[in-house]
């Protein structure tokens, strides 16, 4: 099997375990606080990670040493961006929006990694490619402004709030996956920027969180928690974080940054069962149109091959 079919294949992998994602994480909100959940989910994922990153690359500090003041700092700051800020406004949208439109606006970083490969990484994208994501975009809008659709207004029961704060989380993390493929793809392994990206994470969602919670707390609400809340957290910690962001970054080494985002349309697919029989959420008129939309910009993007 080629690397290129291997890539595919473990975008597929991602694209359905972050499907998952949205509502696995929203049974856990009653519990956990979208700012807590997300400090654990943190701290798990590195007790998983660091073990590994120093055994299977036991020359890691040898990578980093070679890295100058100015590979150090991209790389801090790419870490926060990834992780900190593009999760903390996906959480915190997600608390107060649907998990199927969360899925589908989260699906908007493709044409936006596109535009900013042809600017800043000089990719090629095919006519088909850029219509079709043009399309994807479109449909992705829809989805954003549905609450105007469902109640005359805009900002109605917190929807539309929460549906900018994933599409802010989707333009964030579009932004770190042009920083990374630009800056460091080459230099550093899938495996440590994965755990960069998590170990910034911690340290920089640490420091917010003792401001807003004390000790006893934070200890009060994890002990006390329901199981299923805590099954939630070490999904997102260890599928949905650790596995899924190692085969994202794997999969961008071969395949172009532009083409690799492509993927993330098909989330929703995986995301729509589990809303709608698990947590209920209503299945809309707009989001199906939104969703359909999606699909065809998906299908014209992939024409030419």
């Amino acid at each position: 099997m080629s690397a290129q079919h291997k890539a595919v294949i473990y975008l597929l992998i991602v694209a359905a375990v972050w499907g998952f994602a949205p509502p696995i994480s929203k049974t856990a909100f009653s519990s956990f606080p979208p700012l807590v959940f997300l400090t654990y989910r943190f701290f798990i994922t590195n007790l998983l990670l660091l073990p590994i990153l120093f055994i299977a690359e036991p020359d890691t500090w040898l990578h980093l040493s070679k890295l100058n003041s100015r590979d150090w700092a991209v790389l801090l700051a790419s870490g926060v961006l990834g992780s900190t800020v593009q999760l903390g406004l996906l959480f915190w949208g997600l608390n107060l929006t649907s998990s199927l439109e969360a899925s589908v606006i989260g699906a908007i970083p493709p044409i936006l990694v596109a535009i900013g490969s042809v600017i800043f990484l000089k990719e090629k994208v095919s006519r088909f490619e850029t219509i079709g994501l043009c399309i994807g975009f479109i449909g992705s809008i829809l989805i954003v402004i549905q609450p105007l659709f469902d109640h005359g207004h805009l900002f109605s029961a917190g929807s539309m709030t929460g549906n900018i704060l994933v599409f802010l989380g989707a333009v964030t993390w579009a932004a770190y996956v042009l920083i990374t493929k630009q800056e460091l793809r080459h230099r550093l392994s899938p495996l440590l920027l994965t755990t960069n990206m998590f170990f910034t994470g911690f340290v920089s969602i640490s420091l917010i969180i003792i401001t807003f919670y004390r000790p006893s707390v934070l200890y009060y609400l994890i002990t006390t928690a329901p199981i299923h809340a805590h099954l939630s957290v070490i999904y997102m910690a260890f599928i949905s974080g650790a596995l899924a962001y190692f085969l994202y970054q794997k999969a961008q080494k071969v395949i172009p940054a532009s083409r690799a985002d492509i993927f993330l349309y098909l989330s929703p697919i995986f995301t729509a069962p589990l809303s709608y029989f698990w947590l209920g959420e209503p299945i809309t008129l707009p989001l199906i149109i939104g969703s359909g939309i999606i699909a065809a910009g998906v299908v014209i993007s992939q024409i030419n091959r």
